[in-house]
């Protein structure tokens, strides 16, 4: 590889199940990298509980370029522009409850809040949740959806940089019920 620095991101995974997996690695958009989607072939115990036999994760890395100045990062290539994570205004239902077996979602509206990273994390009452996808709709509005599967308290963290939004984190509760159930009556951890 050369002396210089690697110039790159490592992921590592966990993977829950046995089994055959494909794992794609995508750059600047809906293009594959050379050799993507990857096949690996996973031995060992079950560590999960799951229902499904198709989960699927996401991770989106996002560049950052650091200037030799102090002071906010620049971000692909774009010069320094303030940031303000107050501005941000995060809505929609799944900021306050989750349906379990459901994608839940909820918007973030980072229109007015300058130039930085949206950083989405959600924790269960015992583990990260398993599935949280972030979709950039365009002019730095986003949609969230995340799935749960027990039922519970959730902290949801969002972050504009380095700063919570208003907001965050929220508390979720993960209940409800998925096909056939009610929904929409109060349910309690539990």
């Amino acid at each position: 590889m050369g002396t210089g620095p690697w110039l790159g991101h490592r992921v590592t995974y966990t993977p829950m199940a046995p089994g055959n997996y494909l794992i794609s690695i995508k750059y600047g958009g809906p293009h594959h990298i050379v050799g993507s989607p990857f096949k690996a072939k996973v031995t060992g115990p079950r560590l999960s509980g799951g229902h499904s036999l198709h989960e699927t994760s996401t991770v989106l890395v996002e560049p950052v370029v650091r200037g030799a100045s102090r002071g906010p990062p620049a971000f692909g290539g774009v010069t320094k522009a303030p940031s303000d994570a107050g501005q941000v205004v995060a809505r929609g239902p799944g900021l306050a409850t989750a349906r379990l077996g459901h994608k839940n979602h909820f918007t973030v509206d980072c229109s007015k809040a300058g130039t930085n990273m949206l950083l989405v994390g959600v924790h269960g009452p015992k583990a990260p949740c398993e599935e949280v996808h972030v979709k950039h709709e365009g002019n730095r509005v986003y949609t969230v959806t995340y799935s749960v599967r027990e039922r519970g308290e959730y902290v949801l963290l969002l972050r504009w940089g380095d700063r919570d939004v208003p907001g965050s984190p929220f508390r979720v509760t993960g209940g409800g019920s998925g096909p056939g159930g009610s929904g929409s009556g109060r349910s309690g951890p539990g």
